[in-house]
Parts: structure tokens; C-alpha cells; sequence
């Protein structure tokens, strides 16, 4: 699986963008994995957002998770379920979805905690915030790079560096030991979301030739 850039959607009313739109912007743009992240919607209108962003990142050979509704991940064929410590645990999602589903971990950046995911089931693990970051409520300010590059050294699972990212951090992130970074606002709030998105391609693919990754 290639996580290099894993684009998490947002819906801006103001900005007139939804998931599908910024899913399909990320697509078109070079992301190689996305990630439906929709909160306070019924979860009919959930799982038909998912089954269109499903088909069309498959249509792109393009990876697609489901963060946290295990139900949803299921029913819509993602690849995967994305999820968080107060979330499903990780030995009950791999039941449900089947040894072949991605199952992905957020992690702090405390190696211990990244491999308790691991054998718990985790495909990959995130790390975050590695920058301050408003797109989400956390207790951790920011972990710093020196976090990604301890919990790469503790796993031997994907590791996908998270949390205030944009093209001018991408290197530092795949220098510290990542596989991939994820990003959310960096794509859903930039005035041209393709270009945004193929400038994070542009500079992934520098950055992992630069460090060989």
C-alpha cells in the first residue's frame, strides 16, 4: 500500500466544498490514498458519500479509508478504517472487516503506544501532531518530527506523519523516518485544492527520492 500522501476530506459550507468535492480534487491532484472524515450526518448520507468517493478512488487506483464508522467501511468496500484510541479496538474491527482491510491507528508519538497498536492489528500508524495543528482538539501541542523518527524505529508497519503539514514540511517529515504524510486543511481550505494537493505531490516525491524512500 502506498500512504505517501493520504488526503483527510473536510466539509467547508463556506468555501461551497464537501467531501466528494475535496475527495475528488486530492484524486485528481496525485493523492494516493484519501480518507472520508464526516462527523454530525446521518449515517445513510454517510455511507452514500462513501460508496462515490469509494468508486471513484478505486476508478484512480487510489486507496480509500473510513475514519472511525467501522459500519461504513464495511458496507461502502473501503480499503480500510482509520481510527483513534477511544475508538473501536482494533482486534473487533479486523473481525468485522477481514484480515485483507487496513486498519490504521492515530498515535501521539509515544513508540510504546504504536506498538501496542501494531499488535493489536494496526497496518500503519500516525503520528501527531507532528505541527500545531486547529483542525483538530488535542491535549498534545505537537510532537515534533524527533516523534515520528522514534516511532519508526519501534515498528516495522507504514508510519504517516500528521497534524499542520503543508508542501514546505513534507521533506523534513520523510527525513525524520516517515512513509507518508496526511493532510486535511492543506488540501479542503486551499483556494485550488488540485493544485494544492499536486504541490504535496511534487514535493513527496523530491523528498523520497532526496531520502530514498
Amino acid at each position: 500500500m502506498d500512504l505517501g500522501l493520504y488526503v483527510i476530506t473536510a466539509s467547508i459550507p463556506e468555501l461551497g466544498r464537501d467531501h466528494y468535492d475535496v475527495a475528488a480534487a486530492a484524486i485528481e491532484g496525485g493523492a494516493t490514498a484519501v480518507q472520508l472524515r464526516v462527523k454530525r450526518r446521518s449515517m445513510g448520507e454517510a455511507l452514500k458519500i462513501a460508496n462515490a468517493i469509494r468508486e471513484l478512488a478505486h476508478e484512480a487506483g487510489v486507496l480509500f479509508f473510513v475514519n472511525d464508522h467501522v459500519g461504513i467501511a464495511m458496507v461502502s468496500k473501503a480499503d480500510g478504517l482509520h481510527t483513534g484510541p477511544d475508538d473501536i479496538p482494533l482486534a473487533a474491527a479486523r473481525r468485522m472487516l477481514g484480515k485483507e482491510a487496513l486498519l490504521g491507528r492515530s498515535t501521539d508519538g509515544r513508540p510504546d503506544d504504536a506498538v501496542k497498536a501494531v499488535h493489536e492489528s494496526a497496518s500503519y500508524v500516525a503520528v501527531g501532531p507532528v505541527y500545531p495543528t486547529a483542525s483538530k482538539r488535542t491535549t498534545v501541542d505537537k510532537v515534533g518530527t524527533i516523534a515520528v523518527t522514534r516511532v519508526k524505529s519501534a515498528v516495522r508497519v507504514p508510519v504517516v506523519a500528521i497534524g499542520g503539514i503543508d508542501a514546505e514540511k513534507v521533506d523534513e517529515c520523510i527525513e525524520a523516518g516517515a512513509d507518508g504524510v496526511a493532510v486535511m486543511s492543506a488540501v479542503s481550505a486551499a483556494e485550488d485544492m488540485v493544485a494544492a494537493t499536486a504541490e504535496l505531490r511534487e514535493a513527496l516525491d523530491a523528498a523520497r527520492k532526496r531520502h530514498r524512500r
